[in-house]
């Protein structure tokens, strides 16, 4: 009882930071200020997590951000339907979307199943989100690789059915991820296709690149995001 008590005293202390003051400071500031009672619910493991899921059925929301925060350490599996309907709103917080997303990678292998159940009916209803798929694909391991490749396949094979709705380029793009050298001459089969756009072409080719020298290809990523970071702050003449 006792922690169930202590649960609810540090939502609300999540709560207390949906107000327009909190809204209008950066991330960083936020998380600071918040770090303690962030780390208590950590700690208490899934014995928050029945409060912590109530936290996301508001978007936009330093409360809803930090619960999803909080669930990629506990990693608790009972978070994962509630992970997937959050997804499933497609809501515009891409902060809260990415963070969910990271979550389910993290719960891991429990995530997978559902994931896979979840994007075999939306790829029949020829609905793609992104943020589902990333949770799946960034999954290391056989069952997840073994779906990123029956769909890239089957994208291969039978192309209308993926026209005009399918991102054959970011359902690829964990190929990397999951460091599987094998995979590459499927997506060499895929550039060979008529009908890619440039921009998809150049994500193939790249993802390609990364699987082939993955050290080389972080650090070429790395000095381009020092070039970009020199080109916005400039030294101090």
């Amino acid at each position: 009882m006792k922690q169930v008590e202590i649960s609810r005293d540090k939502i609300g202390f999540l709560k207390s930071l949906d107000t327009e003051e909190f809204m209008e400071k950066e991330e960083d500031e936020v998380r600071r200020y918040a770090q303690r009672t962030i780390q208590e619910l950590i700690e208490l493991g899934n014995q928050a997590t029945a409060d912590l899921l109530e936290l996301l059925q508001s978007e936009f929301t330093w409360s809803c951000y930090f619960a999803l925060t909080i669930f990629r350490e506990t990693k608790d599996p009972q978070a994962v339907t509630a992970l997937i309907a959050f997804l499933k709103r497609e809501s515009d917080d891409a902060m809260a979307n990415e963070e969910a997303m990271f979550a389910l990678q993290d719960i891991g292998d429990p995530s997978i199943t559902p994931l896979i159940e979840e994007l075999d009916e939306a790829f029949n209803n020829k609905k793609y989100n992104s943020y589902l798929v990333g949770g799946l694909t960034g999954i290391l391991g056989p069952e997840s690789y073994e779906f990123m490749v029956k769909i890239t396949k089957d994208f291969i094979g039978k192309p209308w059915r993926y026209k005009g709705w399918f991102r054959i380029e970011d359902f690829t793009y964990n190929f990397v991820k999951q460091g599987r050298s094998d995979a590459i001459p499927l997506l060499q089969q895929i550039l060979e296709m008529k009908n890619l756009t440039s921009s998809e072409k150049h994500e193939l080719e790249e993802t390609i690149r990364a699987i082939q020298d993955p050290a080389g290809y972080e650090k070429e990523i790395e000095k381009i995001e020092e070039e970009i970071l020199d080109a916005t702050n400039p030294p101090d003449v």
